[in-house]
């Protein structure tokens, strides 16, 4: 069949500006405008194909960020094209005979702060803190109010290296504020006295806020400690994960610090002094004067969506499905999980606007090969899935397999497209093609007819995509990507003017006939994978390691996370920036909760993979990425 055979109306730049110069290159031919030249020279698809990554990556959709007005943009394009390709609205709305596009789902929830203030007063004598300035409210505890005496209590650590100590025993701070320094015992350069690097794991706020929960204070005003080598000791944070219950907690800057302890010491020392007693050992000091303070900390639900169109099947196979997804998401203006910092706008225009216009090209062209089917032939129905969150961990592709709008066990393949925008050199990577009883034997002959070079991959690894969701529910997978990756990758710089749109093109062009064929075959695929001790699909465990991260970890309760105790010397881990007390999280957008997860995930790289991990700390979720050695490397 022709792949298309009608050109689809659409209201961008590009899309006028191709019509208009195909119909003038008619009547004058070839000109010396390279741009009009090759844009007529391209083919229908290559020109669809550049559209929908034009529009997509523009500045107007803002990067797509979840909780954006340019993510919403983002979502009426693909609901728009899924609509005029001829595909159903793919989700039950409750309570309506109707359906809607649109699967929304909780994606965590946003901090509101309201009511801030913060007031010292020492007799008559009264002084408000400037919000944002001098002080800000912050996640760390909770909405509260207090009005109480104010003492200084170090650095906040217990069991510390060589015996060192914050708290006497019998120390209560019950009804009082507790002025607690951050970071750890410091030399007069502001480098650690604990460890050679940066700081040890006793700096964590969540171990020093552990410290000091035990003595029951009524709030804690968190200090920048004065001389402190560390970037972070001129800036305050406020929306940062919690660590202690109950009570409100602000961070204040050096400079409003001084001021404070300055006047409210009745010795007159400066903070940089009870800094240096801290730094020597247990230094409690109550403080003239008192302090009132507080504020609400609102949680107010975020919302993504997933958008979903159908394909509707036929014939004793219709009731069974073939999934086909891409995210649409990116990182907006780098806000999370940029490699180069927040501030310019991401335009994510491989990833994932090349997989999002797949969705759509596909849509249209499987609906058109559908209606010239013979009457009697059967068919499987098709769900194209815009899967939203996907950058922030899989969430929605996570959302869909646990609230699917039809049976899990009536998924024959789950199709998956995540960067195919930047196929240099006609190369395509595929992982799955193993996943299936069988499938690889019928792929082969596609993809020696696709014009690609095909490199397939050997287990699951390039797992931290939406795919990955199903493949963890027993679900055969299909998984593209470009083979080559790019140094461009959550960075400004991915693009439009960087896509290979003919190679682009052949990806769709081999999938759809992928597609066609697994929609169309008379029976179902079987899932075919080797399994963990769980029983859970998965990588094996017993595998040799081919690469070592360079960390010794200890498992936190309740899955939440490895917690980093130690970093060796010229290792992947030091040279990709964790640090001792990091918690890691997520690896490869999935989340990482024991050491077997670890060893499992560490057992299907090679020495030069990328991984991009999430890591906890200080209470702020950073994005690290390594980049993966050998051991002894």
């Amino acid at each position: 069949m022709t792949f298309h055979t009608r050109r689809l109306p659409f209201v961008s730049l590009s899309g006028l500006l191709s019509v208009s110069l195909m119909a003038s290159s008619i009547q004058a031919g070839t000109s010396d405008d390279v741009i009009r030249d090759a844009m007529n020279e391209a083919s229908e698809s290559e020109r669809i194909f550049n559209d929908h990554i034009t529009v997509l990556s523009s500045p107007w959709m803002e990067g797509r960020l979840p909780g954006t007005q340019g993510m919403e943009y983002a979502r009426q394009y693909v609901e728009y094209w899924f609509d005029r390709a001829g595909l159903e609205p793919g989700w039950p709305t409750p309570d309506t005979e109707d359906a809607s596009w649109r699967q929304p789902f909780q994606l965590g929830s946003k901090r509101e702060f309201e009511g801030q203030r913060l007031v010292s007063r020492l007799g008559e004598d009264e002084h408000a803190f400037e919000l944002a300035t001098d002080y800000e409210l912050t996640g760390l505890g909770t909405s509260g109010e207090v009005d109480g005496e104010m003492i200084f209590v170090g650095y906040s650590i217990k069991d510390g290296p060589d015996g060192y100590e914050s708290f006497p025993e019998d120390l209560d701070l019950s009804g009082k504020v507790a002025i607690m320094l951050r970071f750890e015992p410091m030399d007069e350069e502001g480098n650690s006295l604990w460890n050679d690097r940066r700081w040890s794991r006793y700096s964590t706020f969540s171990r020093k806020f552990d410290a000091i929960a035990d003595r029951n204070p009524a709030a804690v005003i968190l200090v920048n400690t004065p001389g402190a080598k560390d970037s972070r000791v001129d800036t305050l944070t406020r929306d940062a994960s919690s660590v202690i219950d109950g009570i409100p907690v602000f961070m204040m800057s050096s400079e409003a610090a001084a001021k404070l302890i300055e006047k409210h010491d009745s010795e007159g020392r400066s903070l940089a002094e009870l800094r240096r007693l801290a730094d020597a050992g247990t230094t409690i000091v109550e403080l003239d004067g008192t302090i009132e303070g507080g504020g609400e900390i609102r949680e107010e639900p975020m919302y993504a969506e997933n958008v979903l169109g159908v394909l509707p099947g036929r014939g004793d196979i219709a009731d069974e499905w073939i999934v086909i997804g891409g995210h649409l998401d990116h990182l907006g203006y780098g806000e999370f999980g940029s490699r180069r910092g927040a501030g310019r706008l991401h335009p994510g225009a491989d990833d994932n606007a090349s997989g999002a216009a797949a969705l759509m090209m596909l849509g249209e062209s499987l609906r058109e090969a559908y209606d010239e089917l013979p009457e009697d032939a059967g068919a499987r129905s098709i769900m194209f899935a815009a899967f939203d969150a996907e950058e922030s961990g899989l969430n929605g592709s996570r959302y869909y397999v646990r609230n699917p709008p039809h049976d899990l066990e009536e998924i024959s393949l789950m199709i998956n497209f995540d960067m195919i925008g930047r196929v240099s050199g006609d190369r395509l990577s595929i992982t799955g093609a193993e996943s299936a009883e069988g499938m690889e034997l019928w792929l082969d002959p596609l993809f020696e007819k696709s014009g690609l070079e095909i490199v397939k991959q050997d287990g699951m690894r390039g797992g931290g995509s939406d795919h990955a969701s199903f493949y963890q529910q027993g679900i055969p997978v299909l998984f593209a990507i470009c083979a080559d990756f790019h140094d461009d990758y959550h960075t400004p710089d991915d693009t439009p003017d960087l896509i290979y749109r003919a190679a682009g093109v052949k990806t769709v062009e081999l999938f759809h006939e992928i597609a066609l064929e697994a929609a169309t075959r008379e029976e179902k695929l079987k899932f075919a994978s080797p399994s963990d001790s769980s029983g859970r699909a998965g990588p094996t465990r017993s595998r040799a390691l081919r690469v070592r991260l360079g960390i010794r970890s200890r498992q936190l309760p309740d899955g939440a996370g490895l917690e980093i105790v130690n970093v060796n010397p010229g290792s992947t881990a030091e040279e990709g920036g964790l640090e001792e007390g990091d918690v890691i999280k997520k690896w490869d957008k999935n989340p990482l909760e024991t050491r077997s997860d670890l060893v499992s995930n560490l057992a299907e790289l090679k020495p030069g993979d990328e991984v991009q991990v999430v890591i906890d700390r200080d209470g702020e979720e950073i994005v690290k990425f390594l980049k993966m050695k050998a051991p002894g490397g």
